[in-house]
């Protein structure tokens, strides 16, 4: 215990906050013994807003830690379990006590590939706790605090590093005070898409041991926000929550980890270290989608070359129902099909054409005889079906440079993906939707990860359809574009599910975790009232305005434009798709109300956007436009336009000058949304021409 406090004194007198001193005199006290029967540690934020304890089980034959997080002075979650099994140890926590705490304090900026900001705040205070258990071994729990986030991980080794370990159980929970309100989705069981609609349930309703899906965002009634969720999901099976009995006051959410085929959980060799789980949290909705803490909870790339990661728009036949102009025409693996919409995308500036699959019955563009999307025992991705001519297709869309995106089974990747993916490399292909992964255990979450590294390694952009929340992965595979696991405007095609409320509750749950492939670009809206659901040329709810806002305010690098071609020529709108930017170096929510309202304004270079997605209304907005900075900016106003009742496609497109001093007042119309452009003016001075300073 010496050198810890040794550590603890250099640092005490290298530190001047209150909050550290009050974390390092804690540090004293462990190492100096002092006698106490239960042990605290306590790390502050590097604001000192959020503050996190870890403490001893007190008396003999104790259960394992506890952890508590306190915002703002005010306890969020008290009395949290820690906790977990090994086969053949038992529960490690079981009587563990603090043996040593090392302490750090990282502050970096990371650079991000293609995400809601150019580069991410690594800020945190981390404390890791070394821990004697009874059950031998290696245990150990690191915590970090940000300023935005708690986040913790279990790190332990067998008794060799050849040892079999299999884990259990993980008996960590989340103990919460004050009653919040819950936004969740409800699981049926382990072995699903991940879309689902977002109930809003007070906590203490939450049925008992019904399985949820993270991330889970909750409001307290003063609103402060949180959202439960994990990171850097490797090697490891994916966690949900289900509610339990709480101790006390609290109303406990206990965590699930996804079985394996076989019945157990996680099965590794030597060391084992989960996720890490983490709770963000923020005095209003939209900090949570402000925060890139799930991305600097990630390892560093394992690309050293990433020049070649483009995403962008992209065209989607399948959600169309494989027409050109919303009637029957070519088969959609025809030359005369693709040239059509390879001639689209060179003519509107559509940088990627994707082609799925055939007509009718889905089936592949691979060699496949059974029809259907699943696989069968001929099916071979490395060869293209005799009924479509990949090479002339591809010859034709470099002439326009158009880049070329496909569609693969995840099963049919199975036991050979080196020999897929350098056939598909071969091929032409630029990038590729993995599906159907359905289960997010070790084994499935393994396979993602194999998928990501033969992709990397033959230049192959990556979305991950059919799957589990996005952790933060992109940071360590930025091939990764796309995630899916949410329901999103193809339940259009058979369904009226995906409703602008339904928007609205996604914003403020899932995309918490990151991108969002939400099949985008429905230029096609009808009243709530006249909805009917189509296969082919399907129809959207909310208006034009509501569908143009979603570009801005979804984290959704590589987006659909997913309607048929024909439904964008000469409409209004068209001109913003065109345009807007997928990723940014910067975001500033304005206006943040789950389920209601989302406002976000988005910078890219020296042009800022802003998007507002509204459900119910009609409402009147006034917007600040601070976020704006020095200088005079011509404005691009798109809002819903008169009449919208009827005709939800109605839009206005006004422009004028604007400053940072003024405010946007706009109307917005019942599910409605709006998008606005500003660039910085050009002045002449002297005969120059010169940008106005930002």
């Amino acid at each position: 215990m010496s050198t810890v406090f040794e550590a603890a004194l250099i640092s005490l007198r290298r530190w001047k906050s209150p909050s550290a001193a009050r974390w390092l005199g804690i540090l004293l006290a462990l190492a100096w013994g002092a006698g106490v029967q239960a042990r605290e540690v306590e790390i502050a934020s590097p604001d000192g807003r959020l503050v996190v304890r870890i403490q001893e089980a007190v008396g003999p034959g104790g259960m394992g830690p506890r952890w508590s997080v306190e915002y703002r002075g005010r306890p969020l979650l008290e009395d949290s379990r820690l906790g977990m099994g090994i086969l053949g140890k038992g529960e490690l926590m079981e009587g563990a006590k603090i043996t040593g705490v090392q302490e750090r304090v990282v502050r970096e900026s990371i650079p991000m590939p293609h995400g809601r900001a150019r580069v991410a705040r690594n800020h945190f205070r981390e404390g890791v706790l070394r821990m004697e258990t009874p059950k031998g071994g290696s245990l150990q729990l690191t915590f970090r605090c940000y300023d935005d986030a708690v986040a913790f991980r279990y790190s332990w080794s067998g008794d060799s590093a050849d040892s079999l370990v299999t884990v259990t159980n993980e008996d960590t929970s989340f103990e919460l005070l004050g009653e919040p309100t819950a936004f969740a989705q409800y699981l049926e069981h382990e072995r699903t898409s991940h879309e689902h609609e977002v109930r809003v349930v007070p906590v203490p309703a939450l049925p008992p041991g019904q399985l949820l899906d993270l991330p889970l965002t909750l409001q307290w009634t003063n609103g402060t926000v949180m959202a439960i969720t994990e990171a850097a999901l490797r090697r490891y099976a994916g966690m949900g929550l289900e509610r339990r009995a709480g101790d006390g006051t609290a109303v406990g959410l206990a965590c699930h980890l996804t079985a394996r085929a076989d019945g157990s959980l996680v099965v590794r060799r030597g060391r084992v270290e989960t996720p890490w789980r983490v709770v963000l949290i923020g005095d209003r909705p939209g900090a949570l989608l402000e925060s890139t803490t799930l991305f600097c909870l990630n390892e560093p790339s394992v690309l050293s070359d990433t020049a070649w990661i483009r995403p962008g728009k992209i065209t989607f036949h399948w959600w169309n129902g494989d027409v050109f102009d919303g009637k029957p025409g070519p088969p959609m693996l025809s030359m005369a099909m693709n040239r059509a919409y390879i001639d689209f995308c060179a003519a509107e500036g559509i940088p990627t054409h994707s082609i799925t699959s055939t007509e009718g019955v889905t089936s592949p563009w691979y060699h496949q005889s059974i029809p259907g999307v699943a696989p069968g025992p001929d099916t071979d991705v490395t060869r293209p079906r005799a009924d479509f001519d990949l090479e002339g297709i591809r010859s034709y869309a470099d002439r326009k440079g158009v880049r070329l995106w496909t569609w693969v089974h995840q099963a049919a990747l199975r036991g050979r993906v080196e020999v897929a993916f350098a056939a598909l490399e071969r091929m032409g292909w630029t990038g590729l939707m993995v599906d159907f992964f359905d289960h997010d255990d070790q084994e499935h979450v393994e396979f993602a990860e194999e998928v990501l590294e033969a992709a990397g390694r033959h230049h192959l952009l990556v979305q991950l359809h059919g799957i589990w929340k996005p952790t933060g992965l992109e940071r360590t595979f930025p091939n990764l574009v796309n995630h899916e696991g949410a329901l999103n405007l193809e339940y259009l095609k058979w369904s009226d599910r995906c409703t602008p409320e339904h928007d609205l509750r996604m914003a403020f749950t899932r995309l918490v975790a990151g991108p969002m492939d939400y099949h985008l670009g429905g230029f096609r809206a009808v009243p709530r009232s006249d909805f009917v659901a189509h296969a082919v040329a399907p129809t959207v709810l909310g208006t034009r305005g509501h569908q143009l806002a979603m570009y801005v305010c979804f984290d959704n690098p590589n987006p659909m434009l997913a309607d048929y071609p024909t439904a964008y020529r000469g409409q209004p709108g068209f001109e913003f798709l065109k345009e807007v930017p997928t990723w940014w170096d910067e975001t500033r929510v304005v206006v943040g109300e789950i389920g209601e309202l989302l406002v976000s304004a988005r910078r890219r270079g020296r042009h800022w956007y802003l998007g507002g997605l509204a459900a119910h209304g009609p409402r009147s907005l006034e917007l600040p436009l601070a976020f704006l900075g020095a200088g005079s900016h011509r404005m691009r106003l798109w809002r819903d336009g008169p009449g919208t009742e009827t005709d939800p496609n109605s839009l206005v497109v006004e422009t004028r000058g604007v400053t940072a001093r003024d405010s946007l007042k706009l109307g917005v119309a019942r599910d409605g949304g709006f998008v606005a452009r500003f660039t910085p003016e050009v002045r002449s001075v002297r005969g120059a021409e010169w940008l106005a300073p930002r």
